[in-house]
């Protein structure tokens, strides 16, 4: 099964609006999916960001769109110290749809890949996204492009979300190989540095607490369908979360 990953550009705006309206009325909800403005999407398509589709047999099954927030009033490096003089280095890994039918193919992970590559000449150094404790397989494909979860936070309209963040162009160091039972949690590990922690995602206080501490995410555990954990340990970042 052939997929062709395609970089979008600013000709392409009603070919991306028609993608988009097109996965949003295929959903069951169809209010759950946020979609973007034609603005906003002709401005990633621009000098604003990357956009990319997937087309099968001729037909457009997914995109995923890239944002260069700049200074904007959404930039996610605003939630963190990094300073000011980097916004022009940061983006964003924004909005990822596909077809219903065609999920479970890695056309998020194909997506990824390219965006990735394109990024060389960008002068691009820090790369954010959000995603849900809720949605654990987004935060998984997420992972698997270099993201690590490095705090909770309040997004659209009082959501909780995760806020993960990927260094570029070189990813972040392979984490120590030592693990701890499965059962590990935050309050029997918090004294021992190089130890790691394993935290449900629904316990999102305890994820909250953790991250304030300085813990970040380094891997993630199944344990079913829809539960997952998440492997943290002690890493330096090169920002603190939170108020400045």
């Amino acid at each position: 099964m052939t997929f062709d990953v395609q970089r979008l550009g600013p000709a392409d705006l009603d070919l991306l609006l028609c993608l988009q309206e097109r996965i949003r009325s295929t959903l069951p909800d169809p209010s759950v999916f946020q979609t973007s403005t034609p603005e906003f999407i002709a401005y990633c398509l621009a000098d604003g960001g990357r956009c990319y589709r997937v087309v099968h047999d001729g037909e457009p099954v997914a995109y995923r769109m890239v944002y260069f927030p700049r200074d904007r009033p959404f930039n996610l490096a605003k939630d963190t110290t990094l300073p000011a003089v980097q916004y022009d280095a940061v983006a964003h890994w924004d909005t990822v749809a596909v077809m219903p039918a065609w999920r479970g193919h890695g056309l998020a992970r194909l997506m990824n890949l390219r965006a990735l590559g394109d990024l060389a000449d960008s002068g691009v150094r820090h790369v954010f996204a959000t995603s849900s404790p809720a949605n654990p397989h987004g935060v998984r494909t997420l992972m698997e492009a270099g993201f690590q979860p490095v705090a909770l936070v309040e997004k659209f309209g009082g959501r909780l979300r995760f806020l993960l963040y990927r260094p570029y162009p070189e990813p972040w160091a392979a984490p120590p190989a030592r693990r701890l039972g499965p059962t590990r949690s935050a309050e029997s590990a918090e004294s021992a540095e190089s130890a790691e922690l394993i935290v449900p995602f629904s316990a999102t206080d305890e994820l909250a607490r953790a991250f304030r501490d300085g813990w970040s995410g380094a891997g993630l555990r199944f344990d079913g369908p829809d539960g997952a954990r998440l492997r943290m340990l002690r890493r330096p970042l090169p920002f603190r979360v939170g108020p400045r």
